[in-house]
């Protein structure tokens, strides 16, 4: 027993999982304690309208989550090739100067269509009744501009993780909520404008993007000189597309079966299930983010060391029950602290059915135990199965849920999404993980090139 345990620990320790997964939390509490100081201040200091001004404006910060077109996944892939020695440096400096060319084009046309909007006031009835407030438009465009900004900064993350370095990532991103909270501070004892406490979400997200990116080129280019120049030609062809093609499909599959649940619970539901769902779903939501950040610390590991040839099955049904564990102790944690901390919250006048917390549970642990094949299926090829999966199970989630919402209501929402990701998700990606590995093993064994 001892000797399974330490097995597992020293599993855990190899791929950086406690460290990884701390810190992530630390940067948890560190934001939500950033939410909470301007929400105090602004709903108590300006009037509770303006904390939903300054609500709406930071949410649009995250509304571009695939706008560098899956060229962070071929980031990712290239700095971990040229780490484990399969791409020499002429060819990674290749893909990092297409990568930068796409990802600032991208960034300059999402922030000139952010300044036409501006220009041809049309945010105003974009925002809505926000939209009516003072400098609401000018705030809109600068945080959009903000967030174009942050699509090329965004390579540095995807960098270091490519250099298995999900903790520096994580670590780094701690300066976001601090930097945050000084600009929140120093507008509170200013006495400045409501409006302006917008800026202090906008300085965070921008602070983490130039850290990483410094700590990134720092990382890759060790001490053989810089690695990255900014000619836009080169020698060398390189094929972002194979990469990041599907990975911009799986991005775009995610948010059409997976965050488009408020909708279907609203449309197919009562506004009581949608109160209840969205509750349970921001308890769920830091549980489901830490999973995420140990998850992709797996990434590189097994990218390089499945090409090197050192990759195990065994090693990759630890990591399923490592992962899994930690799925478990989170789906038990959600309805530990969840089911009564929602009663208190909001003093009672909220109830929520257990069935939607133990079905929030299943979606945790369910989403857990894929991790690790999600991560090993990153190659062009994997991720085309991928494609395929996550539309499917998306796709068939929705369809059960929707017929189970009239009965179960919120609860139907995660049993549904987690039935078509089990069948059509977890299950296949695995199979084909570990007979991927198998093969390799086998060919190791046989002296066969990999």
């Amino acid at each position: 027993m001892n000797t399974v345990v330490s097995s597992y620990l020293r599993s855990a320790k190899s791929i950086d999982l406690g460290g990884t997964g701390f810190f992530r939390l630390v940067g948890l509490l560190a934001g939500a304690c950033a939410n909470f100081a301007v929400i105090a201040i602004l709903s108590r200091d300006y009037g509770v309208e303006y904390y939903a001004f300054y609500a709406l404006m930071a949410s649009m910060l995250n509304l571009l989550p695939f706008a560098d077109f899956g060229i962070g996944a071929t980031m990712v892939n290239a700095t971990a090739d040229y780490r484990s020695g399969a791409l020499d440096r002429m060819s990674f400096q290749s893909h990092f100067r297409r990568a930068s060319l796409v990802t600032v084009l991208v960034s300059l046309a999402v922030a000139s269509l952010a300044f036409l909007l501006y220009q041809m006031g049309l945010w105003v009835p974009i925002l809505g009744a926000v939209g009516e407030m003072n400098h609401a438009s000018a705030l809109a465009t600068v945080v959009i501009i903000s967030a174009a900004v942050g699509i090329p900064l965004g390579l540095g993350s995807r960098i270091l993780q490519g250099c298995g370095k999900m903790r520096v990532v994580v670590t780094a991103a701690l300066i976001g909520p601090i930097i945050q909270l000084i600009v929140i501070v120093v507008c509170w004892t200013t006495h400045a404008p409501a409006y302006l406490f917008v800026l202090a979400p906008c300085a965070g997200y921008l602070a983490v993007g130039f850290l990483t990116l410094a700590l990134a080129l720092r990382s890759i280019s060790g001490d053989e000189g810089s690695l990255i120049g900014w000619s836009l030609t080169s020698p060398v062809r390189v094929r972002i597309a194979e990469t990041a093609v599907p990975f911009f499909l799986i991005s775009i599959g995610m948010v059409v079966g997976f965050q488009s649940h408020r909708l279907l619970i609203s449309t197919f539901g009562t506004v009581e299930d949608v109160a209840q769902y969205s509750v349970v779903a921001q308890f769920a939501g830091p549980l489901l983010a830490i999973l995420g950040v140990m998850g992709q610390n797996l990434w590189s590991r097994y990218r390089e060391r499945f090409r090197i040839g050192t990759l195990r099955v065994r090693e990759f049904a630890q990591h399923i029950v490592l992962l899994g564990t930690v799925g478990a102790v989170f789906a038990l944690a959600l309805i530990v602290i969840s089911y009564p901390g929602i009663r208190f919250v909001s003093g009672g006048s909220l109830v929520v059915p257990l069935a939607t917390v133990l079905a929030g549970s299943v979606y945790i642990l369910v989403v857990s135990v894929h991790q690790p094949a999600a991560m090993f299926l990153m190659d062009p090829r994997g991720l085309w199965v991928q494609v395929l999966c996550v539309w499917l199970s998306g796709l068939v989630g929705m369809v059960l849920a929707i017929s189970l919402i009239p009965e179960l209501g919120p609860a139907a929402l995660y049993l549904g999404i987690s039935a078509g990701m089990v069948v059509l998700q977890v299950i296949p990606c695995i199979y084909i993980s570990t007979r991927r590995i198998s093969s390799m093993e086998k060919a190791v064994e046989t002296g066969v090139a990999v």
